[in-house]
């Protein structure tokens, strides 16, 4: 809860210091937040007040307040004022095994969990934000339509036009409980399409997934009791040129924006390949559309359904509210081609709503009032920043490859020593990482770790990747794959691990 009291930050600036007055108004503010004399919620004076008070021009303030708000520390928001956000906090993890030259295997101070699936939520929190769910509560809506609220759907449509160049009607929009509830829906309808036509059979389906790819993409087919076939994929995306016979498949599954896990974009030209492909063979095409507007490095290519036949179309587009706004919404779109249309209603009136009609209410509320655009723009240039950070301490860590990084909340790092390796030697520096080979279900021998840079303030960021840095290097020498000569520089030193509160112990190695 937000407190309507002002607070006055006690900051001194001093003007001797060759530093400059917007670094030291960042600084000492940061360093408060972090020592807890200032909190989330605290309502902070304007530029132009706290601006007297320091007897500094307002132009400093409000280009400290930018740094500040970038970094996570502050919230802005039009007729609010700035607050402090609501930092991610450092918990203690689970202690790690100790290992020989290693220390003790305690980290040094609290842990920090990097691992995937935490956005940043703290600037959801707005006035528009709160006046949407206001409305909701005041005035339930009641709906019997099974595709969802109409008013939403609307929203969702018009949101798809300016943010995605992606026009459909909004009667081709259905609401889903999410991502993996639309595929379930998706794959449900086409099921039940099929045993219609046969007249026989569960409508047992043959799915392509992209590989390597989500193993979540793969693992919901297989759990509903369909077929999955691995389809090629590298750094561009799915390889075209290598699909099957398309009368071997029902449907593929694809990530056009951000492939799993390589991070690329589907070109133009293999989407087209792709898209003839699919109608020559009556294939339908699910794309899951995620991060796609948190896009770094020019601008996004339009979803594939904006590539689609408007009369044999092809393509079902999946996309979520949990990564621009929260995943605690759990709401989510699909935008259905024409002819699997009732197909999908008849299975949503079998499965019941996808979410309540109040949040979906709020939902519609809070896209008519075009805040969730300006929200996305806020946080992809906040995004950026911390996705900055990651590239600037591991583009060229000893034992470590980047995948790109041109969209998404997640970074993915290809290491020379097994995945599991790294992260114990992550682990023993106070952070918390995903495997890659167990969270994407990568082949062909990849090894590497997965980690979330979205929830974490940029000071704490710099420190968390530069362990991570060094647990690759670590690892790497560990597994005898790198010797410290191999561009690694002086990273295993006592001096690097004291820096990192890695404690030092007899056990320390020698070369």
């Amino acid at each position: 809860m937000r407190n309507d009291l002002v607070v006055h930050p006690p900051l001194t600036l001093d003007r001797s210091l060759p530093v400059p007055l917007t670094r030291q108004i960042v600084t000492g503010t940061r360093d408060l937040i972090e020592a807890g004399t200032l909190v989330a919620g605290d309502a902070l004076p304007s530029t132009r007040a706290l601006a007297a008070e320091l007897g500094v021009a307002r132009g400093t303030v409000v280009t400290a307040f930018d740094q500040l708000e970038a970094e996570g520390y502050l919230t802005a928001a039009r007729g609010s004022g700035t607050h402090v956000a609501q930092i991610v906090a450092r918990s203690p993890g689970p202690r790690p095994q100790t290992r020989p030259g290693h220390g003790d295997g305690t980290p040094a101070g609290d842990v920090l969990d990097l691992r995937p699936g935490h956005p940043d939520i703290s600037a959801v929190d707005s006035p528009p934000w709160r006046r949407a769910w206001r409305e909701a509560l005041s005035r339930p809506a009641a709906t019997t339509d099974p595709a969802g609220l109409a008013a939403l759907r609307i929203e969702i449509a018009e949101h798809l036009r300016l943010m995605r160049s992606l026009v459909c009607p909004p009667d081709q929009v259905l609401i889903t409980a999410g991502a993996r509830e639309g595929l379930t829906l998706a794959l449900g309808a086409l099921s039940a399409r099929r045993r219609g036509s046969t007249g026989e059979g569960p409508g047992r389906l043959t799915i392509g997934v992209e590989r390597p790819g989500h193993p979540a993409l793969s693992l919901l087919p297989a759990a509903l009791g369909h077929e999955t076939i691995a389809l090629t994929a590298d750094d561009q995306g799915l390889v075209t040129d290598r699909l099957p016979d398309p009368a071997q498949l029902d449907a593929v599954i694809v990530t056009p924006s951000h492939q799993y896990p390589h991070g690329g974009v589907l070109s133009a030209r293999r989407r087209q390949e792709l898209l003839a492909w699919a109608q020559a063979g009556r294939v339908l095409v699910i794309e899951d559309d995620y991060d796609s507007e948190l896009r770094y490095v020019g601008m996004p290519l339009p979803p594939l359904a904006s590539l689609d036949d408007p009369e044999a179309g092809c393509v079902l587009t999946l996309g979520t509210f949990s990564t621009v706004l929260s995943p605690a919404l759990a709401t989510g779109y699909a935008v259905a081609p024409a002819n699997l249309l009732e197909a999908l209603l008849d299975h949503r009136r079998a499965l019941g709503p996808a979410s309540g009609t109040i949040v979906q209410q709020a939902l519609a509320e809070y896209l008519a009032s075009g805040e969730l655009r300006r929200h996305i723009q806020r946080m992809r240039r906040r995004y950026r920043s911390r996705r900055n950070v990651v590239m600037e301490h591991l583009a060229d860590a000893p034992g470590a490859r980047l995948a790109p990084l041109v969209s998404g909340l997640q970074a993915i790092v290809l290491t020379d020593a097994p995945g599991a390796r790294v992260i114990r030697a992550a682990e023993d520096r106070g952070v918390l990482v995903g495997d890659l080979a167990g969270r994407w279900g990568t082949a062909g021998g990849e090894q590497g770790i997965v980690f979330g840079f979205a929830g974490v303030p940029v000071p704490q960021l710099e420190r968390a990747v530069t362990a991570i840095a060094a647990a690759c290097g670590d690892a790497a020498w560990d597994a005898g794959t790198r010797t410290r000569d191999d561009g690694g520089g002086d990273w295993e030193t006592p001096a690097v691990r004291a820096s990192l509160g890695v404690r030092s112990s007899s056990c320390e190695r020698t070369p």
